[in-house]
């Protein structure tokens, strides 16, 4: 039962200051504050979390499209290397531009291959017009005992000199030579 008489000493007054003291401290010794801060930091780090995660997304999606093009990047660059090393294994003889020194080249070739008499310069004779290109003729006639090295300066000429070829060839042997009468040929672009 209770200590006190069933007439207290508090007024009405006091027992409502006391118990709004009461109600007052229990307040103060839940931490409500606390939770309410706890739920607010996380909900930011749900928040910080979903942008996180986003900027991950597009980052991990950057690094992908960047693995791709560096991918295909070095598939051009071993393509363009190929296609180099090719190029740099042809002679890049352009069989149609013209070549200001063709007479001195076959004259050349000549005496790289032993022949006896000097050649002589071929007449001129103008160029034929076909379409975007001209058709130069060289005349040459050649006397040499040997016959052999008359056809290794022909062949020679023909490898040397790109586009160089052979319209006409007559063979004659006469007493201590031969005497044979070539026409080389080469078709030109019009500059």
């Amino acid at each position: 039962m209770s200590a006190l008489p069933n007439e207290s000493r508090l007024s009405p007054d006091d027992r409502y200051e006391l118990a709004s003291r009461a109600v007052m401290h229990e307040r103060q010794s839940r931490p409500v504050h606390l939770v309410v801060f706890g739920a607010v930091v996380f909900v930011a780090a749900l928040l910080f979390l979903a942008i996180a995660w986003k900027h991950n997304a597009s980052a991990n999606k950057k690094l992908v499209n960047n693995q791709i093009a560096a991918m295909s990047v070095d598939r051009m660059m071993t393509q363009i290397e190929a296609l180099q090393a090719a190029q740099s294994q042809t002679t890049g003889d352009d069989l149609f531009a013209p070549i200001p020194d063709i007479l001195t080249r076959i004259t050349r070739v000549g005496k790289q291959v032993g022949l006896e008499n000097d050649l002589n310069l071929p007449k001129n004779t103008r160029p034929q017009l076909v379409g975007t290109a001209r058709l130069m003729s060289y005349p040459y006639t050649v006397r040499d005992p040997s016959l052999e090295k008359i056809l290794n300066w022909i062949q020679r000429s023909q490898d040397q000199i790109p586009g160089l070829q052979v319209r006409e060839i007559t063979i004659n042997l006469n007493a201590k030579s031969w005497l044979v009468k070539v026409t080389f040929t080469r078709y030109e672009r019009i500059e």
